[in-house]
C-alpha cells in the first residue's frame, strides 16, 4: 500500500491544519505515448490496452527524493482512472501550501512517477527515482530470451510529470496528465514471398545482444547504461510463405547501438528432402526505446538476404 505522509493533513508541527473540506483530491489521466492501434502479444498498444492494467504512482516533493505517495495503485474504472487498494476507490489529497516535508523542503509541488503494469514483470528487479535524474528501473532479460518467454509477461512502461501542483492538475481540466514511454526496442522477423513456398524458417536469432540494463526517464529522454550480459535473442516460430504464420510475434530487446552482429535462420527445405540447416548474416543493429524493427528474410538454398529498407514504426 502507499506509504504517505500529509496526505490526510497530518504535518510538521509548525504547518497550518486544513479542514476536511479544504483538501483537493489528486487525480490522473493517463495515456500512451505515440501509439498506434494494432494487436502485439504482451504489449500496451494504446490507451484502451492502457485501461485494463493498474499502474504504479509514486510522488516525490520537487527537488527532493522524501516520498509523498509509494506505490500507489492506480485503476481505471467507469471511464475514469481512480485510486484503488484491490477492493474499493483510495482517495489521495495534495499538500496544502506551506507544508513541508520531514526534512523541512516545501511539498506543495509533486513530481510523480508512473510504472506499468502495477506488478512488475519477472525482467525487472528493482524501481527508483533519484530528484537529480528522475525515473530509473533495473531489467535483467536473461531468462527472457526467447518468444515463448516472453509470451507470458507484459511489457514494461515508465512515465515521469514533474513540477506539478493543485493550480497545474486545475489547468489540465481537474486530472494531471501522465503520458507513458515504451522503453523497450522491439524485434520481429519475416519472411519474404521472394523465399517460395518451399522453404521452412523453424527459428531465427541474433547474438551477442545484452540482457541486463538501467533505463533512466527524465521525462524527456529515454537512456539505457550499465549494459552488461552476452546473449541470442530467438524467435522460435515457424515461418512460410502460404503457411499460417508469415511473421514472428515481436521481441522486447535493449536499446543499443550494438554495432554488426550476426543473424542466423535455422530452416527446413522440402524439396531438399527436409534438409535443414542453419544460414547466417551479419547486420549492423542501433536499435532505440519505442521502435519496432521488422526484418523481412528471403531465405534460399545457397543465401540469406535481409531487407532492411523500410522496417522500423514507432509504437
Amino acid at each position: 500500500m502507499a506509504a504517505l505522509w500529509l496526505l490526510t493533513g497530518c504535518s510538521s508541527d509548525d504547518a497550518p491544519q486544513p479542514a476536511v473540506g479544504e483538501q483537493s483530491e489528486i487525480a490522473f489521466n493517463a495515456d500512451v505515448w505515440r501509439m498506434k492501434e494494432n494487436t502485439r502479444v504482451a504489449t500496451i498498444d494504446g490507451n484502451p490496452a492502457l485501461q485494463t492494467k493498474d499502474i504504479r504512482i509514486d510522488a516525490y516533493p520537487h527537488g527532493t527524493d522524501e516520498a509523498y505517495l509509494s506505490g500507489a495503485r492506480l485503476h481505471y474504472d467507469g471511464g475514469t482512472w481512480k485510486f484503488w487498494d484491490g477492493s474499493a476507490q483510495q482517495h489521495y489529497y495534495w499538500p496544502f501550501d506551506g507544508s513541508k516535508t520531514a526534512s523541512g523542503a516545501t511539498a506543495s509541488t509533486l513530481d510523480f512517477v508512473g510504472f506499468c503494469p502495477y506488478t512488475t514483470p519477472g525482467y525487472v528487479s528493482s524501481t527508483a527515482f533519484d530528484s537529480s535524474t528522475g525515473a530509473s528501473f533495473t531489467c535483467d532479460m536473461s531468462s527472457y530470451m526467447t518468444s515463448a518467454s516472453q509470451a507470458a509477461v507484459s511489457e514494461y512502461l515508465v512515465a515521469l510529470t514533474a513540477s506539478q501542483t493543485l493550480a497545474t492538475q486545475t489547468d489540465a481540466g481537474g486530472a494531471v496528465p501522465m503520458t507513458f514511454r515504451h522503453p523497450f526496442a522491439m524485434v520481429k522477423f519475416a519472411i519474404a514471398t521472394a523465399s517460395g513456398t518451399t522453404v521452412k524458417i523453424n527459428n531465427v536469432s541474433i547474438g551477442g545482444l545484452a540482457t541486463s540494463a538501467t533505463c533512466g526517464y527524465d521525462g524527456t529522454d529515454l537512456t539505457w547504461s550499465s549494459l552488461s550480459g552476452n546473449a541470442a535473442i530467438t524467435a522460435a516460430e515457424e515461418l512460410q510463405v502460404g503457411g499460417a504464420l508469415t511473421e514472428t510475434t515481436p521481441l522486447l530487446v535493449i536499446p543499443s547501438d550494438y554495432g554488426t552482429k550476426t543473424l542466423t535462420v535455422n530452416a527446413t527445405w522440402t524439396d531438399w528432402s527436409d534438409v535443414t540447416k542453419d544460414i547466417s548474416t551479419d547486420l549492423s543493429f542501433n536499435w532505440q526505446p519505442g521502435y519496432i524493427y521488422t526484418y523481412t528474410l528471403t531465405v534460399t538454398k545457397y543465401a540469406l538476404k535481409v531487407d532492411t529498407s523500410k522496417f522500423t514504426e514507432q509504437w
